[in-house]
């Protein structure tokens, strides 16, 4: 399953079409976080150490950037950051296993 909408909101007839497009665009949500774990993972070849992957300052200013993109979409960036923040901290305790192995 891949999102293609079929249906903008305002051409949904039903809450059949809503829920359709709704799992659509879930399933596409997920199917972009799988992928960018695979970068995070890959990312691991490039560092030499535990702080590299952890990258504090880095995750600090990605949080911020997505707070402000969330706000500029007219999303609560506090809600939108907690989420990245929970996330990332799961990429990141996954990446410490893929680079503690290598």
């Amino acid at each position: 399953m891949k999102y293609n909408p079929i249906k903008s909101p305002e051409q949904c007839q039903n809450m059949h079409d809503i829920r359709m497009e709704i799992d659509n665009i879930d399933y596409t949500i997920i199917h972009l976080l799988f992928t960018r774990f695979e970068y995070v993972k890959s990312a691991s070849k490039f560092k030499t150490n535990t702080a590299d992957v952890e990258a504090k300052a880095r995750f600090d200013s990605m949080l911020e950037q997505r707070k402000e993109w969330a706000g500029k979409l007219g999303l609560d960036g506090e809600v939108i950051k907690d989420l990245y923040s929970n996330l990332v901290k799961y990429f990141i305790s996954e990446e410490l296993k893929h680079f503690n192995h290598k």
